[in-house]
């Protein structure tokens, strides 16, 4: 039997054995009852005379046993075989159903390799058989900055029949690089002679990415932790209690190397100042019993005997069931600040006396705009009419007597001039609440800094100026109409030189093309085929210079309401079939159409310009590659003209601006941006059949530009008042 031990094999020798003389035994037996042997000795005799019949009988037993014996060892050795067979099928099915690859390699520096099994395919893209007959493949598939390493390993294990557990990188088939794991132990024979090395071949490369990963978050993490001006420490809680880390920042703040704090919390509480040892140990345990945050400030002893102000604050971190793991926290030094807090105390006592009698309200504020003012002088009972107690102590009370159409204003330059590090000055309105009356007010104040830059208090001063306000009121009337013209102005001069740029880049293409080509005509002879391009493609120039001068006239003629549409009954889907089919401006694209036969009453020519420019937008805002649709359907009170495509679509913000003259998207030909104006004239000749233009994403991605045309549309409709609506130089102007 295949994988028998040596005791095993010795039963069954005995057992055979015995099979055998029990068989002699038998026919002995059989040949006594039947007198065979007799018969046998008798002819024996005639044969032989001379032959002695213990001879005979002892030839005779021989003959028999050596019978049993072979006919016993082909039974043996059958077994043994169909034991083998079915147990190498096993072990190849076994071996084959693995998520691994399974190998067998000789014992020799080449690893070279006896068996593969079928997954090298699947993992690494080569068939078994390229590792097979190739005794370099493996070692020329090794990444390059491996390949050392692993020979050496391969070449050590070799010599001292270590296991063999190695990860290296190796090349696919594809140049794909994998992450592999070797893990392979030497098979010795009987006698302990090596004879193969067996082994596994796991692809670890998300791992490996994952490893890489981790290794660079910790990482980051651990510069973040050690470069912040504030120690930072890990405290365990529940099952954890007793584990610490501090930050090597500690010995910054206190003095002590993170090796003299050590690894419990024990010198954190020695370090506590007495006075407040009992405060932060209630608040300690507080925390500990509730799970809630862990905010405080209190005094530590430095390492020199002086004491230094701490502002320590943690968090319970909690596992996915919710259980206690750790506190994690950070301290930071706020001696400065406290300081800082202590002479702004004495400074307001010393200058209280003189701050109340000056014609203005002084006032100290906290940083934070969530906590009460510190201090406001008496004369904001005369200013604002509410008592200095109520205004101490009401935080929101001061935002709340500013009239509604300031406070925003107020809010958001206060705001700014905080992050800016700077103080700020401001004048708002105020509604006394004692009056009614709405007064005046100019605010300036100073931000005042602690030593590490940042912000601490606010000390200002509010002026009631309500009189100079008034006084001002009618030249502030007279300044805004002069900036309102002045505004005009500048819009319609910017708009200007947007329409000239534009204009000009667009009639300069065309017009630089067409001179070209008539130039190449007029001085060169040609062959026919030639000639003929270049007069399509001088008439190609000259169809955009028409269609951009069109557009230029439609455009003055719409703002000017001389514009009067020439409605009669037609096909739009025969209109917008014939349209795609004659438009030259898309070269190779191809353009999907579903139109069917949809009757309305509409411009031929103003709805095929429609159609035409939404094309051309289409064209111009997306990559040769793009699809786009062009789809006309019927609706209960008109029809539905779409351009569509698969671009990068419009944004929200810009959907409705687009419409507007000289008003852009995003294109991907930015030397060919256009002039604006396209889909103004959509919304322009839309709205003068009484419909309406608008974009939408398309179901998929991309745009969907969208005509909507009634079936009856209103007798003389004009554009209405483009002029005020979307101001621009006329035709003629240009």
């Amino acid at each position: 039997m295949v994988g028998l031990d040596e005791p095993r094999r010795n039963a069954m020798a005995l057992r055979d054995l015995l099979w055998i003389l029990l068989g002699i035994l038998v026919l002995l037996w059989i040949g006594a009852a039947t007198h065979l042997f007799e018969g046998m000795l008798e002819w024996y005799h005639d044969e032989i005379p001379e032959a002695d019949d213990e001879i005979v009988i002892g030839l005779v037993l021989a003959a028999l046993g050596l019978a049993l014996f072979a006919a016993r060892r082909w039974q043996v050795e059958r077994r043994e075989f169909l034991a083998r067979a079915e147990a190498e099928t096993r072990f190849r099915t076994l071996v084959e159903q693995l998520p691994v690859v399974v190998y067998q390699d000789a014992v020799d520096d080449q690893s070279t390799a006896l068996y593969v099994s079928p997954q090298y395919e699947r993992v690494f893209g080569y068939p078994p058989e390229a590792r097979l007959e190739d005794p370099d493949f493996w070692i020329q598939h090794l990444h390059p900055d491996d390949r050392q390493r692993v020979l050496e390993e391969s070449r050590r294990t070799n010599r001292t029949g270590d296991p063999f557990v190695v990860d290296y990188r190796f090349i696919g088939k594809d140049g794909h690089v994998f992450w592999v794991r070797d893990e392979a132990v030497l098979l010795r024979d009987r006698d302990g002679n090596p004879q193969r090395w067996q082994g596994i071949l796991m692809d670890v490369t998300e791992q490996k990415i994952a490893d890489e990963r981790l290794a660079e978050a910790e990482l980051r993490y651990r510069r973040l932790i050690e470069s912040i001006p504030a120690v930072t420490y890990v405290q365990g809680a529940g099952p954890n209690e007793g584990e610490y880390y501090v930050s090597p920042q500690v010995e910054d703040m206190l003095g002590y190397s993170q090796a003299e704090w050590g690894p419990t919390f024990d010198m954190w509480y020695e370090t506590i100042h007495p006075q407040d040892r009992e405060r932060v140990l209630e608040a300690d345990e507080r925390s500990d019993r509730t799970g809630e945050r862990f905010d405080l400030e209190y005094r530590q002893r430095r390492k020199d005997g002086r004491y230094v102000w701490v502002h320590d604050q943690a968090v319970l971190i909690r596992d996915d069931q919710g259980l206690p793991q750790y506190w994690q926290g950070i301290r930071l030094d706020i001696t400065a600040r406290r300081e800082a807090e202590a002479q702004l105390r004495e400074a307001e006592a010393r200058y209280r006396a003189i701050v109340e009698h000056i014609p203005a309200v002084l006032y100290v504020d906290p940083a934070d705009e969530r906590v009460p003012s510190i201090y406001v002088s008496p004369q904001i009972g005369d200013v604002l009419g509410v008592s200095q107690d109520a205004y101490l102590a009401d935080p929101d009370l001061w935002l709340e007597l500013i009239v509604p159409d300031d406070r925003e204003r107020v809010v958001r330059a206060w705001r700014e001039a905080l992050a800016a590090h700077r103080g700020w000055r401001v004048e708002y309105r105020i509604l006394r609440p004692d009056t009614g009356q709405t007064v005046w007010i100019r605010d300036e104040s100073s931000l005042l800094l602690d030593e590490s830059g940042a912000p601490m208090l606010w000390q200002g001063v509010m002026f009631d100026i309500t009189e100079r306000k008034l006084a001002e009121q009618a030249l502030t009337e007279s300044e805004r109409r002069e900036r309102e013209a002045a505004e005009r102005l500048r819009a319609l001069d910017e708009m200007k030189n947007t329409f000239l740029a534009a204009v000009s880049h667009e009639l300069r293409s065309p017009l630089t093309s067409i001179l070209g080509l008539a130039l190449t005509l007029e001085r060169t002879r040609l062959p026919e085929d030639e000639e003929i391009d270049l007069l399509g493609r001088l008439a190609a120039n000259a169809r955009k210079l028409d269609r951009l001068l069109k557009d230029l006239l439609d455009i003055d003629r719409l703002n000017r309401g001389i514009v009067t549409p020439n409605h009669r009954p037609m096909d739009l889907g025969a209109l917008v079939r014939r349209t795609v089919e004659s438009f030259d401006l898309l070269g190779e694209r191809r353009i999907l159409v579903d139109a069917g036969a949809v009757r309305i009453s509409a411009d031929p020519a103003k709805v095929e310009r429609i159609v035409e420019n939404l094309l051309a937008n289409a064209a111009r805002h997306t990559s040769a590659a793009a699809r786009i649709w062009v789809r006309v359907w019927a609706e209960a009170d008109g029809a539905v003209l779409a351009v569509e495509d698969d671009g990068p679509g419009v944004p929200e913000e810009l959907r409705r601006a687009i419409f507007e003259p000289f008003r852009q998207g995003p294109t991907v030909s930015p030397h060919s941006p256009g002039t604006g104006i396209g889909l103004s004239l959509v919304a322009m000749f839309a709205e003068l059949h009484g419909g309406r233009a608008s974009v939408q994403d398309r179901q998929g991605g991309g745009a969907s530009f969208r005509v909507f045309l009634p079936h009856d549309p209103p007798e003389h409709h004009a554009w209405g008042d483009p002029t005020a609506l979307h101001p621009f130089p006329s035709a003629d102007a240009v």
